[in-house]
């Protein structure tokens, strides 16, 4: 175990230039409240996009099997697949990013994404539908990353909890949306339509972000000779930064492996996340159309019940995550204490009681063949929790190292995507095998077991900060664990 000097362990480590300290005049962080909020929105979309992509030609698998004579597991892999490059891909854009700023990176992706989503529609083949989704994914995927770090370079931290929500909150928003637009288009103008929509979509934003989306990186700013911001700017070419590009910022996410608070709360986000959104929605387009007749309209409208679940949970989750740590400010400041950045975690907690809730009601009604309404209320319930869960979850990860925040977010990604892939390959057979009951009611105990990742956090999270410094270098394996608490840790991470 290394030794380490005794620091404050509630402060960010190695706050680097790209989230400025506020005093510049011509930070971003100083910019008007109208350009900052019209910056965030189109995030926000952005942030949609992954979810929505995948969702979308969901009611449209029935189709596809047609068309391209495939089993219908083979066609759910058109999603699957999407969902693994969409944890994957950032690990492409990040040092992109680090190297040239945000806005090419919001250009460049949006364009790939658009491209990409155009020539899926006109695809003949599976495998060629296949290709043209998997460069889809690799170009909307920077929509889980780039937000994040832009709220970090716009706001103050009393302002993140309620910023952050607004794109997490999109983030969720995303895959009940797909679903509920795509049920209509496949039925009235067919599967390909889903593509192309797509490729409108992206168009749209890709405008969107040439025109009114100036750089938001300090860094970036000053290496370019940007001061106040001006419209001419949005005009110029990015310049490059030099000793950024390096296999170091390709693999930094991976680094972050050895912070075990960053690591646990992943995981069980990530669980939680797999389980409950695509979970679900693989399940969807058969057990609707055989229990309940439903075709692609209705498979659709029944999305809506999570896309309410969200923006419900999202007005308790960002809020809330916010008054807890100003809360807790107060508390260190009258108590000259550090201050707990696990104080945001507490509010996830009745979430995760939430998801297991609606998860085990989603599939005992459904299993029972009750009214269609009662599975919806179900899948409804466990969208309220993860966005109850959610937004809590990513602020504080991204308080923790604020300057590293493109790495933290990308770790976060990956872990929960990766998850999330395997979903198809286990969920359908499991469900078949023992029954949707008692499939489901499996499911929610992997997700209590992976919840005590969190309890593990609050109880340890201060002491695994400080033993991580990402900027001083990483400490050696053991995070101050103690040997029995290190080997709990193990187990819990394998």
């Amino acid at each position: 175990m290394l030794e380490m000097e005794s620091r404050d362990v509630s402060k960010p480590v190695g706050v680097h230039s790209d989230q400025s300290s506020g005093a510049e005049q011509d930070a971003p962080i100083n910019w008007s409240w109208l350009r900052k909020h019209l910056i965030l929105l189109q995030c926000g979309f952005h942030a949609a996009g992954p979810g929505f992509t995948s969702a979308l030609p969901i009611p449209g698998i029935h189709e596809m099997t047609e068309q391209f004579n495939v089993a219908p597991q083979t066609a759910t892999y058109l999603i699957g697949v999407h969902v693994l490059f969409l944890g994957v891909a950032p690990f492409l854009w990040n040092p992109i990013m680090s190297s040239y700023g945000r806005r090419p990176v919001l250009v460049a992706s949006m364009l790939l994404s658009c491209i990409a989503a155009l020539g899926g529609g006109f695809a003949k083949t599976y495998g060629t539908l296949m290709t043209a989704r998997v460069f889809q994914s690799i170009g909307i995927s920077s929509g889980f990353v780039v937000p994040g770090v832009i709220v970090v370079e716009l706001f103050t931290a009393e302002e993140r909890g309620s910023k952050n929500g607004i794109w997490t909150q999109m983030v969720a928003i995303g895959a009940p949306l797909g679903g509920v637009i795509g049920g209509p288009v496949v039925h009235y103008l067919g599967w390909q339509w889903t593509q192309w929509i797509i490729a409108i979509i992206n168009g749209v934003q890709l405008l969107g972000f040439i025109l009114t989306c100036p750089e938001t990186s300090y860094r970036h700013r000053q290496h370019s000779g940007l001061g106040m911001y001006h419209p001419s700017e949005l005009m110029r070419l990015p310049r490059f930064l030099p000793g950024q590009l390096s296999v170091r910022s390709l693999l930094e996410p991976i680094f972050f492996l050895q912070s075990p608070h960053l690591v646990l709360i992943a995981l069980a986000y990530g669980v939680t996340f797999a389980i409950t959104s695509p979970g679900i929605s693989v399940i969807l387009p058969l057990a609707l159309e055989e229990f309940y007749g439903f075709g692609a309209i209705a498979q659709g409208l029944f999305f809506l019940g999570p896309l309410v679940g969200v923006l419900l949970g999202e007005r308790l989750g960002g809020p809330g995550s916010d008054w807890a740590m100003n809360r807790e400010r107060r508390r260190a400041a009258a108590a000259n204490d550090r201050e707990r950045l696990e104080s945001r975690l507490y509010v996830g907690l009745p979430g995760y009681v939430i998801v297991v809730v609606g998860v085990v009601i989603f599939g005992v009604t459904l299993q029972n063949r009750t009214h269609w309404i009662a599975p919806c209320l179900g899948f409804a319930i466990s969208n309220f929790g993860l966005q109850l869960v959610t937004t809590p979850l990513k602020t504080y990860c991204v308080d923790c190292y604020p300057s590293k925040a493109p790495s933290v977010l990308q770790l976060i990604n990956v872990i929960r995507q990766t998850v999330s892939f395997t979903v198809p390959f286990w969920s359908p057979n499991l469900n078949e095998a023992v029954g949707y009951g008692l499939g489901f009611g499996i499911e929610a105990i992997i997700l209590v077991v992976f919840y005590l990742c969190s309890l593990l956090v609050l109880w340890k999270g201060p002491v695994w900060r400080q033993a991580v410094q990402p900027d001083q270098g990483f400490c050696s394996w053991g995070f101050g664990l103690e040997p029995m608490e290190f080997r709990l840790f193990l187990l819990l991470a394998n």
